[in-house]
């Protein structure tokens, strides 16, 4: 699996955990739960539950700890600053508190994207959403837009990478604190980045004609969900977490 940062949190990592073969639909009503009572909570007990809720969960989805250390890396310069603000303003637990609460949603998030499969994530949203189409929304839309971005934001990272590798080889390297030689390097970016991004687009969109997508309509769906035992077993835990907070507050 290639590191993109923050971005490598979108990425799926194929494996055979229990985490794996859960329902997106059980996933989705889980983390749910899950981050409306860690951002709610107002205890650093709780939220040092919530943690080590949030780790025993990645220990059961067997996935790299570099893949770990990989996504809180990407966001220690974030922490680092709120950290600073809330020593200044409400003290040490306070810190302690909301450095705790990014972990645990970092966490959740990367557990939810990196144990299903793009198109699980779409089919499960897209199920879950489908009352609200007797409302005039378009689920079809908002689902196919949510599994895009998640498929094409790291693809592009990794088109940008390349060709910054690209322009390094043809060109002299000047000081990293030269802002003026990396401003011109950074928009001499932006053509190729534009061009790869409409040829994209314009490959997607052949593909999805060529399909006769077309959304708001019925079809049908290569990925059937059923809820089995353990999914019924995830839903349940989902309505018992809000009651860690209660214990602990």
């Amino acid at each position: 699996m290639s590191s993109f940062g923050a971005l490598s949190t979108l990425q799926y990592v194929p494996g055979d955990s229990f985490l794996h073969r859960v329902d997106p639909r059980s996933k989705y009503g889980f983390v749910a739960s899950y981050s409306i009572s860690l951002v709610s909570s107002h205890s650093l007990t709780a939220s040092l539950i919530y943690t080590l809720v949030a780790l025993f969960l990645f220990l059961l989805s067997k996935l790299s700890l570099i893949l770990l250390w990989e996504n809180l890396r990407a966001f220690f310069v974030v922490i680092l600053i709120l950290n600073y603000f809330q020593v200044a303003l409400n003290g040490i637990e306070a810190a302690a508190q909301i450095t705790l609460k990014l972990i645990s949603f970092i966490l959740m998030v990367m557990l939810l994207l990196s144990t299903t499969p793009p198109e699980k994530q779409m089919e499960g949203l897209r199920k879950l959403l489908s009352p609200l189409r007797r409302l005039g929304v378009k689920t079809e839309s908002c689902a196919v837009m949510f599994t895009i971005a998640v498929i094409y934001l790291p693809l592009l990272m990794e088109d940008l990478m390349r060709m910054m590798q690209a322009q390094r080889i043809r060109g002299p390297r000047y000081g990293r604190w030269n802002l003026a030689w990396r401003g011109r390097d950074m928009i001499s970016l932006l053509t190729p980045l534009l061009l790869t991004i409409f040829r994209r687009a314009e490959r997607l969109s052949d593909a999805m004609e060529s399909r006769c997508f077309l959304p708001g309509s019925e079809r049908t769906v290569f990925y059937q969900l059923k809820l089995d035992r353990r999914d019924i077993i995830v839903l349940i835990l989902a309505l018992l977490i809000p009651f860690i907070q209660f214990n602990f507050e």
